[in-house]
């Protein structure tokens, strides 16, 4: 059977004391050209009175109140699986610290028809600087075991404008087929709160014969890292790189560590390097205690 002409589209959006950035994430979500959308907030415990805003400002957009933080994969955990117990035929994970150009959804949910794409992805661009690109899709590099997003901090000069298949793609802003996330489940909680969920996922994606697809032609700007802080910031800097290992131990290939090992330790002490001659020493302590974090075995898939 295949998608009705317009189908349906849940955007789901996890908040954690936005209140700052929430409300423009929103208002360019309803002024979207599609018309067959509808809104979910899956809020992780804030404390900033970021809850009251959207219900007095957005009464039309339902709000889920979790209580308690479950983590970025577990509050869009939650609003997927409202998703699918309703039958939409697609989600758009939004965060609230972005906003999306008008048309964005109209654009994406067209290239996931039209290529049968699992998961599409658009053109993000710095909120700050929205000459600079920050993600035209992701590469997965298995030999040095890290991932990185095409484009990052590249003026726009339209080297990133062709549509086509990527490594991963960022959940900043995806969409998603909910048939997919029938067949392979939703993000693993070993990620927890944040960082390389959405990688994961699309590995696993992957895997079960997904296309991930980037459409340069839907815009969305981002204001990055708002949840760790903004910048490289210890949070930051702790959770990538305890979850970066999580992933590669998970899932690159036993040859891959014949250099992951080189290339990672390479990379670190040139981080520490750096943060030590600018006298960044809180970066270098959050390095450790990444180390100290790595969980001693394998961690299996956990949805």
């Amino acid at each position: 059977m295949g998608l009705p002409d317009k189908p349906r589209v849940c955007v789901v959006v996890v908040n954690l004391n936005g209140k700052d950035y929430i409300g423009e994430a929103i208002r360019s979500l309803q002024s979207q050209t599609y018309e067959n959308l509808y809104m979910i907030v899956v809020d992780n415990g804030s404390t900033d009175e970021s809850v009251a805003l959207i219900r007095e400002q957005f009464p039309g957009v339902q709000v889920v109140e979790n209580g308690r933080n479950l983590g970025f994969g577990g509050g869009n955990n939650i609003g997927m699986k409202i998703a699918m117990e309703r039958g939409d035929e697609f989600v758009f994970l939004f965060n609230y610290d972005a906003i999306a150009a008008e048309g964005c959804v109209e654009r994406l949910v067209a290239r996931a028809v039209s290529d049968r794409a699992g998961m599409v992805g658009p053109k993000i661009f710095y909120y700050h600087d929205p000459s600079l690109l920050w993600s035209a899709g992701g590469v997965i590099r298995w030999w040095c075991g890290d991932v990185a997003h095409r484009g990052i901090r590249e003026k726009d000069r339209g080297q990133y404008d062709d549509i086509c298949e990527v490594d991963y793609l960022t959940a900043c802003a995806v969409l998603i087929d909910t048939g997919l996330l029938m067949r392979i489940g939703l993000f693993d909680d070993a990620y927890f709160p944040s960082y390389f969920e959405d990688t994961d996922f699309c590995q696993r994606a992957r895997r079960a014969g997904c296309r991930l697809v980037y459409e340069p032609a839907a815009t969305v700007w981002h204001r990055v890292s708002s949840f760790s802080g903004g910048g490289t910031t210890p949070l930051k800097v702790t959770l990538r790189f305890r979850n970066q290992w999580i992933f590669f131990r998970r899932w690159a290939s036993w040859y891959h560590w014949l250099t992951i090992p080189f290339c990672a330790g390479m990379g670190a002490a040139l981080y520490v390097g750096g943060w030590a001659v600018r006298g960044q020493w809180h970066l270098i302590r959050a390095l450790v205690r990444g180390i100290a974090a790595l969980p001693r075995r394998r961690t299996d898939q956990s949805q």
